[in-house]
């Protein structure tokens, strides 16, 4: 269970890692797009679509690692006055809940990407490999709820 954990918890940072590195050449593109707008009336061709796909990569790269540092925003006011087991309990089932949602995620995301052969308009880039994106981000999402849920099952087991 711990060289579990510790795999998950390693590729999760891994992608956030990764998804950090798209946040300088996004900035750079967006900054060299502003001041060419501005002072000489032209822009950078496809700088809107690389600046979107870059931030699509970098949502769905880090949104496991912002749940791994409990970085979520929550409204837990009425859980946190319920007693510990019965807290568990409630997220074990919504656990549960989200990890189907992502699984079908996950399952259909992979079918959309497979299929998928449509390109971008301004530069003819491929759209399969942001969409393969959605399915490694919610899999690897799926795999930090499987790690809350036996977290929630020890509590209940104590």
């Amino acid at each position: 269970m711990v060289l579990f954990r510790s795999i998950v918890q390693k590729f999760t940072r891994g992608m956030a890692f990764g998804a950090m590195f798209l946040l300088l050449p996004m900035m750079f593109l967006s900054t060299v797009d502003v001041f060419l707008r501005k002072f000489f009336s032209a822009t950078v061709p496809g700088a809107m679509e690389l600046s979107s796909y870059m931030l699509a990569l970098f949502i769905l790269l880090g949104l496991s690692y912002t749940h791994q540092c409990r970085s979520h925003v929550r409204v837990s006011f009425l859980l946190d006055l319920m007693p510990t087991k019965f807290k568990s309990i409630i997220e074990i089932l919504l656990s549960i809940l989200s990890l189907g949602m992502l699984l079908v995620l996950v399952w259909q995301g992979t079918i959309i990407a497979i299929e998928e052969t449509t390109v971008s308009d301004m530069l003819r880039i491929p759209q399969n490999p942001f969409r393969m994106a959605l399915t490694v981000g919610c899999l690897s999402f799926a795999l930090e709820i499987i790690l809350d849920i036996i977290d929630h099952l020890k509590v209940l087991r104590n």
